[in-house]
């Protein structure tokens, strides 16, 4: 089947590049050679759970984000003041390490052994709430024993004391580059949007809606996450991936096959999380895809199926390291394939150029993940002096990286033009930077040849002047 799919790109290549049409006299045609390496790129990759300082080597070598929860009570003990310290100092772990940070604030967990995960003074204040009394788990997943105090979630007091929170939660951290998304874990069971295993009546699809949109209102530049599993809720999350929220789906290979988080392809990531640990759904035969009453799927079909951008790396420490043991081929093939991977297959441009002066450049891109890029960048060539150093750059505002779809070849034809008046040979080089202006490098192609900066040389060219 590998082999199949290979020769069909492989003539749909040759064939698109045939519809392209003679090449006019003096164009220089280049064929990069791909790098099988694996990609660390933004907007995509392996989710490492906890913080940075509780990471081993092996992980974080494959890692691209950290991740954490944390209760309601935890961040504001009392109402009106705020310890943003847990998040503040996992944050800054993170990005000490090189990488960003995610993370959900949760109202209820099932796994908490302090009753309260929605601070209690909010319940003193007025709102409702069960007391539950977990007794007998045989399920580790579902929860420990034990009492939780299980919000009434659409009680006029507890909006009222959320949405203030939220508020506060944004003004601190809306629109900080150091974090990938933040998760909307406001109803529910750990945030997920069911009531499993407290019972009761849960949200309807209008009430939920209103708890997506109160964050909606307090994040207008970070990305937020939903967890997209409720039957009843479906309409909402259609309705929150059209506003940029990314979709995640937390029981991937047990009672989920990754279908869930299709419905954000296109608009926003999608994030996987496993049921259970890499372990414990081996022994029950759910990771080969055994079936056992609608439980049990293989990673790689999950990842056909809803296009993720990011996966959890097992559920974090020690057992992450298992997992990496166990599976390392699959983890560095997914590594490239969830999200976007971007390879140039073929480049033509004027073997001579006059600065000032407009050229022609075609460019043939293929995409070899499983979704579009989310993150902003802009295609940028490149004049490199004998130091592999920009001497002048042309942002091509032609060339859409947004629409490379996966699995099919992008040809783009652009006017280039270096503005500087520069003569002699130049190393002509192609980048995907930031955004337009920018000289910046922010995403690995999968070719050889990258320099140092993060460019990667085409072909020498000779500029000369009018």
């Amino acid at each position: 089947m590998k082999i199949f799919s290979s020769i069909v790109i492989y003539l749909c290549l040759a064939f698109v590049t045939m519809l392209s049409g003679v090449e006019a006299p003096g164009t220089k045609t280049i064929v990069p050679k791909p790098c099988g390496d694996i990609l660390l790129n933004p907007g995509k990759g392996w989710v490492l759970y906890g913080l940075a300082d509780w990471q081993d080597p092996a992980a974080m070598a494959i890692g691209t984000i950290g991740y954490k929860r944390f209760a309601w009570s935890e961040i504001e003990p009392v109402e009106g003041q705020y310890d943003w310290k847990k998040i503040d100092d996992a944050m800054a772990g993170w990005a000490k390490a090189g990488k960003q940070f995610s993370f959900g604030v949760m109202c209820a967990n099932s796994h908490s052994k302090d009753p309260y995960v929605t601070p209690k003074w909010v319940f003193d204040a007025g709102a409702k709430c069960r007391m539950i009394d977990m007794k007998d788990v045989s399920n580790p997943y579902a929860g420990v024993p034990g009492q939780k105090a299980v919000p009434d979630f659409y009680d006029p007091v507890f909006l009222e004391k959320l949405r203030n929170f939220l508020s506060a939660m944004g003004k601190k951290f809306d629109g900080d580059g150091r974090i990938a998304f933040i998760d909307i874990r406001s109803y529910g069971n750990w945030g997920e949007g069911h009531m499993h295993p407290f019972g009761g009546k849960g949200l309807t699809a209008e009430e939920f809606k209103h708890h997506v949109q109160m964050h909606l209102d307090s994040f207008k530049k970070t990305r937020l996450c939903i967890s997209a599993e409720a039957k009843a809720h479906q309409s909402v999350y259609d309705w929150a991936v059209q506003q940029g929220v990314a979709a995640r789906r937390d029981g991937i290979c047990g009672n989920s096959d990754g279908r869930e988080t299709a419905r954000a392809f296109g608009y926003a990531p999608g994030v996987f999380e496993f049921f259970g640990s890499y372990t414990w759904m081996k022994e029950k035969g759910w990771w080969d895809g055994k079936g056992d009453k609608g439980h049990g799927h293989k990673l790689v079909d999950c990842v056909e199926n809803g296009k993720p951008s990011y996966i959890g790396l097992s559920h974090g420490g020690k057992e992450s390291l298992r997992f990496l043991e166990a599976e390392r081929p699959l983890i560095e093939k997914l590594a490239n394939r969830m999200g976007y991977h971007f390879v140039l297959k073929e480049a033509a441009f004027p073997e001579k150029i006059t600065s000032g002066s407009s050229f022609t450049a075609r460019f043939t891109w293929f995409n070899e993940g499983v979704a579009p890029v989310y993150v902003p960048c802009t295609v940028a060539l490149a004049l490199l002096d004998g130091s592999d150093l920009p001497v002048d750059i042309c942002w091509l505002e032609a060339c859409r990286p947004s629409k490379w779809m996966p699995d099919k070849p992008v040809i783009e034809e652009t006017k280039v033009i270096f503005k500087k008046h520069v003569t002699g040979g130049y190393r002509l080089a192609v980048a995907l930077v930031e955004g337009n202006g920018s000289d910046r490098p922010v995403i690995r192609l999968g070719i050889d040849g990258r320099t140092v900066s993060g460019w990667y040389p085409l072909e020498k060219v000779y500029v000369s002047v009018p």
